[in-house]
């Protein structure tokens, strides 16, 4: 349903109101069977029962929601507008399924006011704007981005490899017994995100148009597995999910546009965007004695966990005096990574180079910093364009490189054969630790001797062009 009415040419009201409902169900069979006996009778039945196959599965789902929208406009000038969404699903237990996401936004045309106009030779035009509301998420998923249907219920794997037995009087029959993969909670609901956006829209000298937006959401009740409850409890590898995490993230987006026609056969055009996002991970379950180091809990998403180095080892002696690696699979050697014991909660040392020596390092693999630009010129009928994408305040840890061993197939990169550690050159920074015939799992770790800086620019695509006019 929807209503708009203008009264005195000046004041407009706008409502709407959407009701939505939505259902899908869906089914899947098949079956195989192999050394048919003739091609002639292509059934499930001619084939041989040895090795036949079958599966299938069933599922279903729906939703449903209200949408209702009113919005006041005075003269072009101000608006207010206010939402709400009421939206159910059947991925959450009865009494936990509707969620209500509010929003209003304000916005006020500066540039239509009548003690803006001396300001218009040079502001051609200002718009500010504002809105503050709530989204909801019902999907979560999982680690290959499928989706988790039914959350809240338990799953249970009814022929598992973990729970394998054998028996008969000879031993000779093995069976599989269920196992819980994940537990039920029924008080499993929405995540609920808090968003709020300030931006203008500018124009200035009539040719140059500037867009800025800060934002700032905070996201709560977000899905997440527990870690905080201890294996002897009997939960063991079982999953538990709940609404225990809380996310902010902040920054601002700006782009810029300048057009200009210089004379009848030059035009130019430039354009240019930049954007910031930062976040950081408020509340997070964790296992109890977490180190802090090892917490997200302070620490942004997508944060890369590593050793600190300390060059390489330069002999037997110092190999001795250090702290004792138990992550390689061969003997420490000379001319391998020296990795930094790091201290527990309480300042302590234990002199083991364990996975608890991790820390946080670097910025996290997805940019912080998004930017583009390039400008576009015609003249005539001629034309070209080119456009500049970079990214900053980004990190990637280097991995998958190591010659030899496992990967006998893969030869030495000459940046390796320019700078490692041998017996004859005994340099404990290295630009790559001393070779190994076999896999050296102990030099592989995550650590910053093989953090870099991911920022990049490049040329995103180029094109020039001619336009041949009719005669």
């Amino acid at each position: 349903a929807a209503y708009t009415q203008t009264f005195a040419e000046k004041h407009t009201i706008d409502a709407k109101a959407v009701f939505t409902v939505s259902e899908n169900n869906g089914s899947y069979f098949w079956a195989s069977r192999k050394d048919y006996l003739s091609a002639t009778v292509d059934q499930l039945f001619a084939g041989s029962s040895i090795g036949m196959q079958n599966s299938g599965n069933s599922d279903e789902g729906g939703r449903m929601g209200l949408v209702g929208r009113l919005k006041y406009d005075f003269d072009s000038r101000n608006y207010i507008e206010g939402s709400f969404r009421y939206d159910g699903s059947d991925n959450f237990a009865p009494g936990h399924r509707w969620g209500f996401f509010p929003s209003v936004a304000v916005g006020w045309n500066v540039s239509q006011e009548s003690f803006f106009e001396p300001l218009k030779d040079v502001v051609s035009s200002l718009k500010l704007r504002a809105s503050y509301g709530l989204v909801g998420n019902d999907q979560l998923l999982d680690s290959s981005g499928g989706l988790i249907r039914f959350i809240y219920m338990s799953d249970i794997t009814l022929q598992s490899d973990n729970a394998g037995f054998t028996t008969g009087d000879k031993q000779q029959v093995s069976l599989k017994g269920p196992v819980y993969t994940r537990y039920q909670n029924n008080d499993l609901t929405w995540e609920v995100g808090e968003k709020l956006n300030v931006g203008l829209d500018m124009q200035l000298f009539n040719s140059v148009n500037v867009t800025v937006d800060a934002f700032r959401e905070i996201r709560r009740d977000i899905f997440q597995q527990r870690y905080s409850i201890p294996n002897y409890l009997g939960t063991a590898s079982t999953a538990v999910y709940g609404n225990l995490a809380k996310v902010k993230n902040y920054g601002f987006d700006l782009s810029l546009d300048y057009g200009k026609q210089i004379n009848k056969d030059l035009a130019i055009q430039f354009k240019g965007t930049f954007t910031f996002a930062h976040n950081e991970i408020l509340e997070y379950d964790e296992a109890p004695g977490v180190r802090p180091s090892l917490s997200n809990i302070g620490k942004k998403l997508n944060t890369i966990y590593g050793y600190v180095t300390d060059g390489l080892y330069i002999d037997q002696a110092d190999i001795a005096n250090s702290a004792t690696s138990t992550l390689g699979n061969i003997a420490i050697a000379p001319g391998d990574i020296k990795y930094v014991d790091q201290p527990d909660r309480d300042g302590n040392y234990d002199g083991k180079i364990t996975s608890d020596d991790r820390v946080a390092m670097g910025y996290p693999t997805v940019p912080e910093i998004v930017y583009g630009f390039g400008p576009s010129i015609s003249y005539k009928n001629w034309d070209f364009s080119f456009f500049f994408q970079g990214v900053a305040n980004t990190s990637l840890m280097m991995s998958g490189f190591a010659p030899f061993g496992t990967q006998y197939n893969r030869n030495v990169l000459s940046w390796i054969s320019d700078d490692y550690w041998s017996p004859t050159n005994q340099n404990p920074n290295a630009a790559y630790p001393r070779l190994t015939k076999n896999d050296n799992n102990h030099n592989t770790q995550s650590s910053d001797y093989w953090l870099r800086n991911g920022a990049f620019l490049k040329l995103k695509n180029a094109e020039i062009g001619y336009t041949w006019k009719k005669v």
